[in-house]
């Protein structure tokens, strides 16, 4: 443990970190090209990567408890109170000043786009997407990009991997209690019940993107929120990535576009298939695999999904 903090010191001395630009929080899902956005975003010299900050290792849980009370330490923030979003507030400050440091601090630091003198900081975070327009209000000199992947193609993605579905804690939330449809709180029942692994898995992709869709469809996201899709970012990188550099402030380099076709540190979840379908630049494969594995019944299924909780997006 000594070594570990001698280490830990003189890796903070090397580096100098002074904010004098906006921060970048990336939100999102686990699966859905997070990593890969963030590794292209980090090509910028003056920034840095902070990776997970929230994420629940026995490294990262030795800091938060510092910050945070234990019990609210959790997978996902749902419906958490004032003061523990409060404290995530103050701990994210804190980040991005350099003034506290955890086990992500330095995401990017065996990379070859890793500075030791940086101006800001990129968030990359899944598990606050319930208040990304909250977390955005208050740091309104900053920005944020909401990134979604196709609900099917992440559903599956989850699924292989055997991780959790949310939908327990997400079917009960007060944030959107007052906005979701009946009829989503019917499917919700009705899926719960009898449904397929595959349509809880996009009942809850509806549930922890309820948020973002809904004021996304209003025209209601907060100025300094830009929403971006995977499937764009995947077939038309060069726009796409200009488009977001242009709403950052961040110059656009052809590096950036050409991160698209190597598989990023993300990819440990994937397949060897899908390593190597993104080494040869098959985008078609990246985007519609799963369509291969679905019969015609299903996928009106679990589109029906989509329209009963109103969500417009991915239905052509």
């Amino acid at each position: 443990m000594r070594i570990k903090n001698t280490i830990k010191s003189l890796l903070k001395n090397l580096h100098s970190h002074k904010k004098s630009e906006p921060d970048i929080y990336i939100f999102s899902l686990p699966r859905t090209g997070s990593t890969l956005l963030a590794e292209i975003l980090n090509t910028d010299s003056n920034s840095k990567t902070a990776s997970e900050s929230l994420g629940l290792t026995k490294d990262n849980i030795q800091v938060l408890r510092k910050y945070f009370n234990k019990d609210v330490l959790s997978e996902r923030y749902v419906d958490v109170s004032e003061q523990s979003l409060h404290e995530i507030i103050e701990y994210y400050e804190l980040l991005a000043e350099g003034k506290t440091w955890n086990s992500y601090y330095w995401s990017d630091f065996l990379t070859s786009n890793h500075s030791f003198k940086t101006t800001r900081t990129i968030f990359k975070t899944h598990k606050v997407t319930y208040y990304f327009d909250e977390l955005m209000g208050h740091f309104n000199n900053d920005y944020g990009i909401y990134l979604l992947r196709h609900p099917v193609s992440h559903a599956l993605s989850r699924l292989r991997k055997g991780w959790d579905s949310y939908i327990s804690i997400y079917a009960t939330a007060k944030k959107i209690k007052n906005i979701i449809p009946h009829k989503a709180i019917l499917k919700i029942r009705e899926v719960n019940a009898t449904g397929s692994d595959l349509e809880k898995f996009v009942v809850s992709w509806c549930l922890e993107n309820y948020i973002f869709i809904h004021s996304h469809q209003n025209n209601s996201l907060p100025p300094n929120i830009l929403p971006v899709f995977y499937e764009e970012l995947v077939t038309n990188p060069e726009v796409t990535l200009k488009n977001i550099c242009a709403k950052i402030k961040m110059k656009y380099t052809k590096e950036m576009a050409n991160l698209v076709s190597i598989p990023s540190s993300g990819t440990i979840h994937s397949t060897n298939e899908t390593k190597d379908q993104i080494i040869a630049g098959n985008k078609n494969f990246l985007i519609n695999r799963w369509k291969e594995t679905l019969d015609i019944n299903t996928e009106k299924e679990l589109k029906s999904i989509l329209v009963c909780f109103g969500i417009h997006l991915y239905l052509e």
